[in-house]
């Protein structure tokens, strides 16, 4: 592999990507390159390469100095091969290698042919989303043994009085969507803290998600640290309303705060824990040192604590990734298993936790940060405050003129209106847009600008999303358009202004850039998905439906 993805860009053929997918350092995450998927993210969920990181091109500039931190790792991109438009080639993977070059990503491979080319070599292609985080859960369930409890069952225990507390490890907007009556909001590895003290209060711990996964790696791990009587809900809360019963909305409820008992108790397991599966301690000395360079170190860093405590202070550089969504999601933020991950929380037992999964999943250099934030703290270091993203990458030299609403609202009712063009996502543009605007996905802007704007004709760039706006623009400029201005404020601004607002997508256009969670698609929708995660690890799901009453 490395050999071949050294030349910039440089074609690789499905056989030659098959037989290096098949070596034993080619699946993730034990490989040290990066595949990436650049179509959109519906098209990764109808079929991919197994193991390849979902980054589509109209996100690159956003996540890809998070993805590949290292500029010189080799990379492998494709895309559909044959594209949907005008029944040509798709072109976002070259696309994809320029911009990648032109920030410094310089050892990358194209796919000939793409996706299309390679299933036609006969490799097979994974469906779904996380299909490697999910798989290792449906593993774990297998092999660990941790019992469920079916939807019916446990209403009939709770009916006859028994004392059982129920734990949504969903996070907590999920959770405040709906949840199951009675269930209390325990995200992530926050779960585990509570662990002795909810011991002492009830007979059982029920773990539910929404799924399956994060209620198998939640029950699983309370099991490791010495829980006795714990069940995972079965298929979640969608298991409960397949059962026929209703969630429960508009109500919250949290367990008291964690006695310094069980804290305790439970830190000193989970360290106990991290350390006997080879998970490394750091110094604040030794992630600052990884952090100062990303770009060479490749080095990522996650803080897995709740988000209103990541957004009060946390080190330049980290991606809030909470516990449990660390395990399910880590094959979209973590796309070179080799390089070191760094885990960070207030110094309990979340970095651990999360660090001991990650160790199981296969990556190979897993640390945390001992003493958590309080030890960086203490070192005198910088820390920062708010959402932490990164700017995109070409966003400041994205020099391009702005148009406010008003302005915008005279010109098109004039004699030479502008094409207005609408580069956010289809549920954004769905929910509302400028009237008469054209819906055109910044992943696709090259290839379909010239079936709706002519180079020299007014045009204007709109979005919910202004830095997709800007770059759009900036894009179309390089490409001859010079009378483009983006909309000031973007889409908002123009609500905000008063001004009316058309909603839906165009006639017969299909969306294929958003992957809706099954539980908002209606019952059939989360039956098929269920059925999707058990066949994962076992088509018949014999072992990996165990169910204990």
């Amino acid at each position: 592999m490395d050999s071949v993805v050294r030349m910039d860009p440089a074609p690789i053929t499905p056989a030659q990507l098959a037989q290096s997918l098949a070596a034993p350092d080619g699946a993730w995450p034990k490989r040290p390159w990066a595949l990436l998927d650049v179509r959109e993210a519906g098209e990764f969920a109808a079929g991919h390469i197994p193991g390849a990181t979902s980054l589509p091109r109209r996100m690159l500039e956003f996540r890809i100095s998070d993805l590949v931190p290292c500029r010189d790792t080799s990379i492998v991109i494709y895309d559909a091969g044959k594209s949907a438009v005008q029944g040509g080639e798709d072109r976002r993977a070259a696309l994809a290698a320029a911009t990648l070059r032109q920030n410094g990503w310089t050892r990358i491979s194209i796919l000939i042919g793409g996706i299309s080319a390679y299933r036609a070599q006969g490799c097979a292609l994974a469906e779904g989303v996380n299909v490697p985080c999910k798989t290792f859960g449906e593993r774990i369930l297998h092999d660990e043994g941790v019992p469920q409890i079916e939807p019916d069952m446990l209403a009939a225990r709770l009916e006859a009085g028994e004392r059982l507390v129920i734990c949504d490890v969903r996070s907590p907007g999920e959770y405040a969507g709906a949840h199951l009556p009675g269930a209390y909001g325990t995200p992530s590895f926050d779960l585990s803290l509570h662990l002795f003290d909810l011991e002492q209060s009830y007979q059982g711990i029920v773990v539910n998600c929404a799924g399956r996964t994060r209620s198998i790696i939640g029950a699983t791990t309370l099991k490791l640290l010495g829980a006795r009587n714990l069940w995972a809900l079965k298929n979640g809360t969608m298991g409960w309303e397949l059962s026929g019963r209703q969630l429960e909305r508009n109500a919250a409820r949290a367990p008291v705060a964690p006695s310094e008992k069980s804290r305790a108790a439970v830190i000193a397991r989970a360290e106990a824990l991290a350390l006997s599966v080879g998970v490394r301690t750091a110094t604040p000395d030794d992630v600052a040192h990884l952090m100062a360079d990303t770009a060479k170190s490749g080095a990522y860093l996650l803080d897995v604590r709740l988000l209103e405590e990541f957004t009060a202070g946390h080190i330049s550089g980290a991606i809030f990734l909470a516990g449990g969504q660390a395990v399910q999601h880590a094959d979209e933020f973590v796309a070179v298993g080799t390089s070191p991950v760094l885990i960070v929380d207030d110094g309990d037992a979340r970095a651990w936790l999360t660090a001991y999964w990650y160790r199981r999943m296969g990556f190979s250099d897993v640390r945390v940060l001992n003493g958590g934030m309080p030890a960086w703290r203490e070192s005198r270091r910088p820390w920062e405050i708010g959402r932490g993203r990164r700017p995109a990458l070409g966003l400041a030299a994205a020099e391009v003129k702005l148009i406010d609403a008003h302005c915008l609202r005279r010109a098109l009712d004039s004699g030479n209106p502008p094409v207005v063009i609408d580069v956010g996502t289809s549920r954004d543009f769905a929910a509302g847009h400028v009237p008469n605007a054209h819906w055109l996905p910044r992943g696709w802007l090259e290839d379909r600008i010239e079936y709706l704007a002519v180079a020299g004709n007014p045009c204007v760039i709109a979005s919910r999303n202004q830095a997709q706006a800007l770059l759009a623009a900036a894009t179309l400029r390089a490409k001859g358009y010079t009378d483009i201005a983006v909309l000031e404020g973007g889409v908002d601004g123009w609500q905000a202004a008063g001004l009316d607002m058309a909603a839906g997508l165009p006639s017969g256009e299909i969306a294929n850039d958003i992957v809706e969670p099954p539980y908002q698609q209606g019952l059939k929708s989360m039956q098929r998905y269920l059925d999707w995660e058990v066949r994962l690890l076992s088509p018949a799901g014999s072992d990996s439906d165990r169910v204990s009453p």
